[in-house]
């Protein structure tokens, strides 16, 4: 096996992430002749295929998956050693990969993320939105650094930070009669289905109903499905259904009247822990902590 050198790395991490030779080459920044021809100069090195060349486009073989780590820790050094240099004060660089629901986006944390970032112009920050179960799948691949999510799981090489909570609320457009909605009609109404909503729901119902056990999100009736959050609650305004969001995410719409939210009578609101989910390590790279810590500074003084 050669040397490998790390000015290829970027047309795979591109291709890595974007699942298609043509998409990786705008991820990249580069032509997709470039980006083919630098995962070739790669595998001539590794000596075997990173990627096999499907209909459906590139899967990455084990070799890939081995190299992906190796570049990982390879960035991983290179940027704390410039921490013990001293570089800490100045400047802070490398890549911070991480994944949350897309619910996060509407929460004011990742504005202020982004007000952090402008203090390091070095530092990348690479940002999915992925429902919780993938992104432990992230977590345990070594694909993120770390993510956001709705619940834990007992894993030996996992470890969490408690975050914050958010509440649950069902809510509709005016035009329908929300307050209607009892254990036994739950399933009775046109719902709208997004990412993360069966989690919303599941939770809703198990606070609110508990003893009806056998009704879950498969049970329900969808008036709409659609890809995006941003996407249902659109939905809703318009009256085509009703559906479950976190309340950061509609209160504007709650204050001004557009929707309203089910009334529970005197039970406590629906309230979920959110965690930062990670990797248990000894020692994580600076940049890594660093990010973390700028989104437990924004919690503790929200």
């Amino acid at each position: 096996m050669q040397h490998i050198d790390p000015k290829y790395f970027r047309a795979f991490k591109a291709v890595d992430q974007a699942g298609s030779f043509s998409e990786a080459a705008d991820v990249a920044a580069m032509t997709q002749a470039n980006v083919s021809k630098h995962v070739k100069a790669l595998e001539d090195m590794v000596g075997t295929d990173l990627f096999l060349r499907t209909p459906r486009g590139p899967v990455i073989t084990e070799a890939g998956l081995q190299l992906r780590q190796y570049i990982r820790n390879y960035e991983n050094l290179n940027a704390d050693f410039m921490v013990e240099v001293g570089n800490v004060g100045k400047e802070v660089q490398g890549r911070v990969s991480y994944a949350m629901p897309a619910s996060c986006l509407l929460s004011p944390h990742f504005p202020m993320l982004l007000e952090r970032r402008l203090e390091h112009p070095l530092l990348e920050i690479d940002l999915a939105l992925m429902p919780t179960d993938k992104v432990f799948g992230k977590i345990l691949d070594g694909g993120i650094d770390f993510g956001f999510v709705t619940k834990k799981i007992d894993h030996p090489r996992l470890e969490y930070l408690a975050f914050c909570q958010e509440e649950y609320l069902l809510v509709s457009s005016p035009l329908i009669d929300l307050n209607s909605i009892d254990s036994q009609n739950l399933i009775n109404h046109n719902y709208i289905d997004y990412p993360g909503f069966d989690v919303y729901f599941d939770y809703w119902r198990h606070h609110h109903f508990a003893d009806n056990q056998h009704t879950s999100s498969l049970s329900l009736h969808y008036a709409g499905n659609i890809n995006s959050i941003d996407g249902a609650i659109l939905m809703v305004l318009g009256g085509l259904g009703i559906s479950i969001f976190p309340r950061h995410c509609i209160q504007q719409y709650l204050d001004d009247g557009r929707l309203q939210a089910w009334q529970a009578g005197n039970t406590l609101p629906v309230m979920n822990d959110i965690y930062i989910a990670m990797l248990k390590a000894d020692q994580r790279p600076y940049r890594v902590d660093l990010t973390i810590s700028w989104f437990m500074d924004m919690v503790a003084g929200y």
